[in-house]
């Protein structure tokens, strides 16, 4: 078990709170950028895809609690870990600064779009085409996630990745 778990978690609860009452309001065509698709695309790449996949499964508890729609987000959450966790980064790689960050990019746009198709799948509010919203909303989500990601590393996770 890596001696940052406790921190993760920590700041899991941390970030589902900023996304479940701060970024869900900040909308473009009934969509937000997810922050917590970052967070587990970060874990998934640096520590792996078991980890990813849990850490998942945890946030999609949480979300779920909050949202009321428990059982959806757990499983969206957790397939957007395993997702993201094929971009991982083994230990002891030699990879750059500049090659994490692309992995962490392709990561988030990969599994936050596939994580996107499962909730479209079981939850329509708006009682819209499922190819529309998987399509053309999950990419406006994938592309305002991108967005937030690009913000987040430059700010925050800059010294993690150099690591």
């Amino acid at each position: 078990m890596t001696k940052k778990y406790p921190l993760y978690i920590g700041i899991l609860f941390i970030v589902v709170l900023v996304q479940e009452f701060g970024l869900s309001h900040l909308t473009l065509f009934n969509v937000s950028p997810d922050i917590i698709t970052i967070f587990i695309a970060f874990i998934s790449v640096t520590v792996g895809q078991k980890s990813g996949t849990s850490f998942g499964f945890m946030a999609g508890l949480l979300s779920g609690i909050f949202s009321g729609n428990m059982g959806l987000n757990m499983l969206a959450r957790t397939v957007e870990g395993f997702i993201a966790g094929f971009f991982n980064i083994p230990d002891g790689s030699h990879a750059t600064a500049k090659q994490k960050t692309k992995r962490i990019y392709g990561a988030i746009v990969t599994a936050g779009f596939c994580a996107n198709s499962v909730l479209t799948a079981g939850y329509n509010p708006l009682a819209i085409s499922p190819a529309y919203r998987i399509f053309v909303l999950g990419l406006i989500e994938s592309l305002l996630t991108l967005i937030l990601a690009v913000i987040v590393t430059r700010l925050f996770l800059r010294q993690s990745l150099a690591d």
